[in-house]
């Protein structure tokens, strides 16, 4: 687990310092912010299509070559256009190309995870996700850093480098795989049928686009911008923040692993998002600890969100097609939330953005809190 540990680390290294450092690079460039958002919302897009294909031949060809025959030069490849880039198509093309690399990580890390930990599957995946956050907030930091006091060329250079370094845990990586129990009776496209899936895999499906709605459209898109626009923080306080919000969520999922799931705790994280969601947009100096509030919370939902998927894909052969079907409608929110957040808050301010983000975080809870008690005839333990 220490070599998946390691490229998720890298991989997410770069995909924070990427979502810090592009939006403000246009921004700096002048892009009005609908059209920032617009080249953002290309990747989940992207992401929607080809994860599913990836998956689904993950599945009969093995996972361990997608990380160095694809996510490896993908990473290295979408930094690299960003770096050359000069024009708003050029950066559609690096969203395109960053699609695709978070594609072929995303297609395979939970089977590897489920693969090579097959008993302790939703723990080891939560696990995993804290480290995400861990190396999100590293990546923020340095970028924000990095662009304060070198600029975004070198800053780009060193995001060029970490993703250069993945191919090492990669290549290391190639002969762990375990090839027993892939199914050899399904051809990959067949395997990509939704039908059959049953009532609870499409409402956990449902629930976890909740989550992505309440989260993905603020640290990708306005959060960044707020900060820069209407708090006037300068780059490396962006990145700061940011580090911390991913820092606190990264220790709440954490404490997850040894945390009871009760209506306690659910109705508590629901009541800290909306107090804190609808007074963000306001908050001034109260700004920070606002944001933290949120980050506590997304933190202790990563716990429900990977025991959801846990539960949803148990004793299934094709698990990374079948969780690729899972996320459908979280990419779809993800795109049309991240396109149309930087129209809304152009037009009508942030507060409806964060706002939404509380309401859509308690419906989260409340749903996850539902699928992981209800037991396989839907009475509820």
């Amino acid at each position: 687990m220490k070599r998946v540990f390691a490229i998720t680390i890298l991989n997410n290294f770069v995909s924070g310092g990427l979502a810090l450092t592009i939006p403000l690079l246009l921004l700096d460039r002048n892009v009005n912010l609908a059209e920032i958002g617009i080249v953002i919302s290309i990747l989940p897009l992207v992401f929607l299509v080809v994860r599913l294909l990836f998956s689904a031949f993950a599945d009969k060809l093995g996972w361990a070559s997608f990380f160095i025959l694809l996510n490896w030069p993908g990473t290295l490849f979408s930094t690299a256009i960003y770096f050359f880039a000069n024009s708003t198509y050029a950066f559609l093309l690096g969203k395109i190309v960053e699609g695709v690399k978070e594609s072929s990580y995303w297609a395979v890390i939970r089977t590897t995870i489920f693969s090579l930990s097959p008993k302790q599957k939703a723990k080891e995946a939560t696990k995993n996700h804290a480290f995400i956050l861990l190396s999100n907030a590293f990546g923020g930091a340095v970028s924000g850093l990095g662009i304060a006091y070198m600029g975004f060329s070198h800053t780009l250079g060193i995001m060029i480098i970490a993703s250069t370094i993945i191919g090492i845990p990669a290549a290391f990586l190639w002969h762990t795989e375990k090839r027993d129990s892939r199914p050899q009776d399904l051809s990959a496209i067949a395997s990509l049928d939704p039908r059959g899936k049953g009532k609870t895999f499409w409402l956990v499906s449902l629930t976890l686009s909740l989550f992505s709605l309440a989260q993905y459209p603020l640290i990708t898109l306005v959060l960044p911008v707020f900060m820069a626009q209407q708090l006037r923080y300068d780059y490396s306080l962006i990145g700061t923040v940011l580090m911390l919000y991913y820092l606190v969520s990264s220790f709440a999922a954490f404490s997850t692993l040894k945390m009871p799931l009760g209506v306690g705790r659910v109705a508590t994280q629901c009541l800290i998002a909306l107090f804190a969601a609808f007074l963000l947009a306001n908050s001034s100096i109260y700004f920070l600890p606002l944001f933290l509030a949120l980050a506590l919370v997304h933190g202790l939902g990563i716990g429900l969100y990977e025991f959801m998927i846990a539960k949803a894909i148990l004793n299934r052969l094709t698990v990374s097609v079948d969780i690729g079907l899972l996320m459908i409608p979280t990419r779809l929110a993800e795109f049309t939330s991240v396109l149309f957040a930087g129209f809304v808050a152009q037009s009508l301010g942030y507060a409806p953005i964060f706002a939404a983000s509380g309401i859509f975080f308690t419906a989260f809870s409340m749903l996850s809190f539902y699928v992981i008690k209800k037991d396989v005839k839907g009475n509820l333990r």
